[in-house]
């Protein structure tokens, strides 16, 4: 794994936090529809998982840890 896919994923992540935080201000006004609120969850799910795997891979968790820090996201 190289920190390409670890900087890809992370910013996946950020897009579907960022969506998130839009679709519930829509749904806030009485504009928005749950379930797609329900299907962003899913997918922050995925990327944080997906992180999580890549943190414990073959790279060294000190390496991903850096990355992950160096872009701000937990």
């Amino acid at each position: 794994m190289d920190e390409e896919r670890i900087l890809q994923a992370i910013a996946e992540l950020e897009k579907w936090e960022a969506r998130r935080e839009r679709v519930s201000a829509r749904i806030e006004q009485g504009d928005g529809d749950a379930s797609e609120l329900d299907r962003i969850e899913e997918q922050v799910t995925h990327y944080e998982r997906l992180l999580a795997d890549m943190k414990r891979e073959s790279l060294g968790s000190s390496d991903v840890s850096r990355t992950i820090a160096r872009t701000g996201n937990p």
